[in-house]
């Protein structure tokens, strides 16, 4: 028999879900007051009442042997009955609550009752399901009373149904185990460094181990990655995510599992996208009276959730609302729920590492193992602080007074009083005078002041489901909601920050180092963890201040030849801020030796914006076509502007664009897409309170602060420019470094070990006369080449 462990709360809740999809908010907080209300009950029981009593049951059927457990919240003896009482806390108006608002709570105490029954050989009892509401405490309660037959009938036809659908998964899961392990490798042969990459992905998670691996472009991560966590699946248990900051990096991940499908591979595959991302409304409201998808959401998603799981594998963004929109329930909880069952989960960082939106059942649970491989790690450092992060602003709570205009019991004195906490705290500080203030503890009574707010804006929310500015004041409530999770969360690395933007008061709880929190979730839920990028460069520096250090290293050598890459650097100028109008004629003196060395495709990245208009005004682009990067470009705008690199024209073409930006990472310029770089500066992090407040910390951290604020993380988007020249080992191309700080020790001791054949112009000489050898000697080569095979 295969044997297996579960909860009554478990099976019920997959069997007999029903109701509406609503929009309670779970939290620290709100876990706590859940807590509280369940204890303020149970200490109203009398002598001889029993709480949190266990019960447990063996069933045996169809080839299972299910071992069921559970607590119920009390046994009682209320009007001299005995009683199974089951405690559910909420913050719903308890009128609009009735024993069949959610199915799953009578279930859980019908099958706990049964239990109790049938192991103490009772042949009547009943049952108490009370609700009780978080805060006040008031309750509602439904009485129902079982003889031992019905209930026998109800808990038989339970496990019937769920065995029913043990058997569908038992299915996939021989399937699946047999196709991983007679899976063969997707390609005849193995790239340069991917065996040792494979090898030491398959290690680190077997050993429930961290690593962080330097692995170039080309040498194929993301299958690598895949193929070897695949193979390291050994229980139900085991969950492969792959988190990525991109869309560019799921559709490489989809693409990768397509692949391995065609060699034999049979798994469950499921995309995560935002829930703005997959609502099927125009307005994002999971109120169940306002959106028809949330709507009965539980009354149906068991059939969506089997329709979709016999008859599909990869559960991408189109196939999920496909099958939302057929059954009419919410896409984005439907994604989730086939989370629960997919073998691959592929998504954003936020949902492993964010407290606010991670995935509770796999990420503070004790059920699944989640294997973790981050790609292009080296976003996780600034990622990681923001989602530690929240802010609250004075104009946000001014507006919130205005929307609320007409409602009855208007929470006007309560915005009131915070408006007013916003102003006095800004005077007390002379915020207005110094823009900008620090303090390291927070301000407790404006957190309160919060609280109080958000739970008037919920019960409003709640009884006013047609009010015109309902949408307004939804997002301040999310505002409020987001703004007191971080605060529960508040430690050292946290400082919390006032300042004026644009006229507005900003208070903001602004984390600095998130690594801490990163490795308790890998440490408390990960089976493993594999971070991997082509430039997680130093390794030291991104182990900091990912996981505080924790984790092994592996770097991966380019398998491209160096000569692949002409790699200059012209230190003559400084492009310090200071010294910029100075630079600009040397700066424009490089871009034509490089647009007129070879006609083709070329990119100069600017640290800044600024910059890249002082230059562009005195630039002459009437031999060239110019692209221009501008701030905020639409995704649309972006992947037109990525188009025109498909073609060399007669005339070369240069795209000013920003280090860091959407260009310069997660971009695959191949072949003749892309001939050459020019990088103007070391890309450090503008100069602000915000990056000197992380220089303080890590002064005190590792006594390194400017680097660890500064050099890393600027030279790091550096490198990601640097590798869109060679992408494939047929790419052939150059890169130009500009900017004296180049030849500083510190900055040579961070090049790659594929940037050590790295030349730098003689005083004096022209960049033009460089590059022109150096296309003039691959000409000649590939020359050579073509007579050798006349």
């Amino acid at each position: 028999m295969k044997e297996m462990r579960i909860s009554v709360k478990d099976m019920v809740k997959f069997i007999h879900s029903g109701g509406d999809l609503t929009s309670e908010f779970k939290s620290n907080r709100r876990a706590l007051d859940g807590t509280n209300a369940h204890a303020f009950l149970q200490k109203q029981y009398c002598e001889g009442d029993q709480k949190e009593v266990f019960v447990e049951t063996l069933v045996e059927k169809r080839g299972y042997s299910i071992h069921i457990t559970g607590r119920m919240d009390g046994l009682r003896y209320i009007d001299n009955t005995l009683t199974v009482e089951e405690i559910k806390s909420t913050t719903s108006d308890l009128e609009l609550i009735e024993i069949d608002t959610r199915p799953d709570h009578l279930a859980q105490a019908k099958l706990y009752a049964f239990i109790y029954m049938f192991n103490n050989n009772i042949r009547s009892i009943r049952v108490r399901l009370v609700y009780v509401k978080t805060k006040t405490f008031e309750t509602k309660d439904f009485y129902k009373r079982y003889n031992l037959s019905q209930l026998k009938r109800f808990f038989e036809n339970t496990v019937n149904q769920y065995i029913d659908w043990l058997e569908l998964l038992e299915t996939h899961r021989k399937t699946k185990m047999k196709s991983i392990e007679g899976l063969l490798f997707p390609f005849d042969e193995y790239r340069e460094g991917q065996y040792l990459f494979m090898g030491a992905v398959y290690k680190t998670i077997m050993t429930n181990d961290i690593l962080y691996s330097t692995a170039p472009t080309g040498i194929g991560k993301t299958v690598a990655a895949l193929f070897s966590a695949l193979k390291t699946i050994q229980t139900d248990k085991d969950k492969v995510f792959y988190l990525t900051a991109k869309n560019a990096g799921k559709t490489i991940a989809v693409e990768t599992v397509d692949l391995m499908k065609e060699k034999g591979l049979k798994v469950k595959t499921i995309v995560l996208h935002s829930k703005e991302n997959m609502c099927l409304m125009d307005t994002v409201d999971c109120d169940p009276e306002i959106c028809p998808y949330a709507k009965g959401f539980f009354n149906r998603v068991n059939d969506a959730l089997k329709d979709i799981f016999v008859h599909e594998d990869v559960y991408d963004r189109e196939l999920v609302l496909l099958y939302a929109k057929y059954h009419t329930i919410c896409p984005h909880e439907f994604s989730l729920t086939i989370s629960n069952f997919s073998d691959i989960v592929i998504c954003d960082y936020n949902y492993a590492f964010d407290p606010r939106t991670h995935l509770i059942r796999y990420f503070e649970e004790e059920y699944y193992n989640p294997i973790l491989l981050v790609d292009e790690a080296h976003n996780l450092i600034s990622r990681s602080r923001n989602m530690y992060s929240a802010s609250i602003s004075l104009s946000a709570i001014q507006e919130l007074k205005k929307h609320v205009k007409g409602l009855k019991f208007s929470p006007k004195t309560i915005i009131s009083k915070v408006i007013q906490k916003i102003m006095d705290y800004a005077n007390e500080v002379q915020l207005y005078k110094s823009q900008f203030h620090m303090k390291k503890q927070p301000d407790d009574t404006l957190l309160s002041l919060l609280e109080q707010l958000s739970n008037k804006l919920e019960q409003i929310l709640n009884e006013n489901k047609k009010f015109p500015k309902r949408k307004q004041i939804l997002d301040i409530y999310f505002q409020c909601i987001q703004f007191l999770r971080i605060y529960d969360l508040y430690n050292n690395s946290h400082r919390y920050v006032s300042e004026i933007i644009k006229d507005d008061v900003v208070i903001t709880i602004k984390c600095l180092d998130a690594s801490m929190f990163l490795l308790d979730t890998i440490k408390s839920h990960a089976k493993g963890t594999v971070f991997f990028s082509a430039t997680l460069h130093p390794i030291d520096y991104h182990a900091r201040l990912i996981t505080s250090g924790h984790g092994k290293s592996l770097v991966i050598p380019s398998p491209f030849p160096m000569r692949h890459l002409g790699l200059f650097v012209d230190d003559s100028t400084s492009t310090r801020y200071k010294d910029r109008n100075r630079s600009i004629g040397r700066i424009i003196d490089n871009l034509y030796a490089l647009l007129e060395s070879k006609i083709g495709n070329y990119i100069i990245f600017f640290p800044s914006y600024e910059y890249l208009n002082l230059v562009l005004k005195e630039f002459d682009s009437t031999n060239y076509e110019v692209l221009i990067q501008t701030k905020n470009m639409t995704y649309t705008k972006r992947k037109e502007m990525i188009k025109r690199f498909d073609n060399v024209e007669d005339k070369s073409k240069v795209g000013f664009f920003v280090l860091g930006g959407s260009f310069s990472e997660g971009v695959d310029y191949i072949g003749e897409k892309l001939s050459g770089v020019l990088i103007i500066g070391v890309a450090l992090p503008q100069f602000n309170k915000h990056n000197e407040l992380l220089r303080s910390y890590f002064d005190r951290q590792f006594e390194n602060g400017f680097d660890y604020a500064y050099t890393f993380p600027g030279f790091n988007k550096v490198i990601q420019a640097v590798g869109r020249v060679i992408r494939s080992e047929d790419d052939i191309g150059v890169a130009i470094l500009m900017d004296d700080r180049y030849s500083h020790r510190l900055y040579r001791m961070m090049f790659p070990n594929n940037w050590q054949h790295a030349i730098t112009l003689p005083k004096g000489a022209y960049l033009s006369d460089t590059l022109k050898l150096f296309w003039k000697q691959w000409k000649h080569e590939n020359n050579n080449q073509s007579n050798k095979y006349n």
